[in-house]
């Protein structure tokens, strides 16, 4: 399929002007890609007579955005990463906080869409602190751009096929089956500590003071100066010491790594170096 340049130019000024998704954050390729994919399962051959079509039926601008915005995710997305975050960040953050009487722990996963990550993360902080977890103000800042998927993610209802990594006793204590919808909702007590907020990586001002960022599979889509831009609010929005969790198909870029030690390379986790390390 070829697209004019022209004409996807058209199309993501459209898409700007009717749901204020920037398509010049990402990448030309995937963008293409998946138009592609909207513009096979409706039949059209040619790009232009599907840039037609989206401007006779406005609808269509929004279903492209659900498209775009590729809201797949399920629990504990790769296993492996979580039991090294459980051993090598959480575990030692929590004992660092009790140690110094901090009681304060501030997360922020970036690119949440349907809440699986945060409520993950939430998770395996029940487990880490167990009955100690009242005694700490813990928050969960789960962010997206896409308000329909936040609005799924705030009901925490989800299929039997997004929990397959989900251990059978975790399921049991931290989710209740609905047997005439065929899904299971999290707990009130693992709901309580996630924070949904419409946000934007690139483009609107960081959190502060955050001890872990969780930022999986997003970057990969960003084109590589936008890419640079949403790491630098990373490294803003982070405390020093803080931690920051990529997906297992990015890698942080060489010139960041002034900025951040790495922890664990194959889990992607980095933390950030205090400021006498880098200035």
């Amino acid at each position: 399929m070829y697209i004019q340049q022209h004409e996807l130019e058209q199309l993501k000024k459209l898409l700007r002007r009717l749901t204020s998704l920037d398509l010049s954050l990402y990448k030309d390729r995937f963008i293409k890609r998946r138009i592609a994919i909207r513009m096979n399962s409706l039949g059209f051959q040619s790009f232009y007579e599907y840039l037609e079509y989206v401007r006779r039926n406005p609808n269509e601008v929004y279903n492209l955005f659900d498209n775009l915005t590729i809201n797949v995710s399920f629990f504990f997305r790769d296993p492996m990463v979580w039991s090294t975050t459980y051993r090598k960040v959480l575990k030692p953050l929590t004992e660092y906080k009790s140690s110094r009487r901090s009681r304060s722990i501030r997360i922020w996963s970036a690119g949440c869409a349907r809440g699986e990550e945060p409520y993950s993360i939430s998770i395996l902080l029940h487990e880490a602190l167990g009955s100690e977890l009242g005694g700490f103000t813990i928050t969960i800042f789960a962010t997206d751009i896409d308000p329909k998927a936040l609005e799924q993610a705030k009901k925490g209802e989800y299929t039997p096929q997004a929990l397959d990594n989900v251990p059978r006793m975790w399921l049991r204590k931290y989710f209740v089956y609905d047997p005439v919808r065929g899904v299971y909702k999290i707990k009130s007590h693992v709901k309580r500590i996630v924070k949904f907020m419409l946000h934007d990586v690139v483009n609107d001002p960081p959190l502060s003071q955050i001890d872990i960022i969780f930022c999986r599979y997003l970057l990969i889509y960003l084109a590589r100066d936008m890419q640079q831009k949403a790491l630098m609010n990373f490294l803003k929005a982070l405390r020093e010491g803080g931690y920051l969790i990529l997906g297992s198909a990015e890698f942080l870029p060489e010139e960041m790594h002034r900025y951040f030690e790495v922890i664990d390379l194959k889990a992607r986790i980095y933390r950030k170096r205090t400021i006498g390390k880098y200035l």
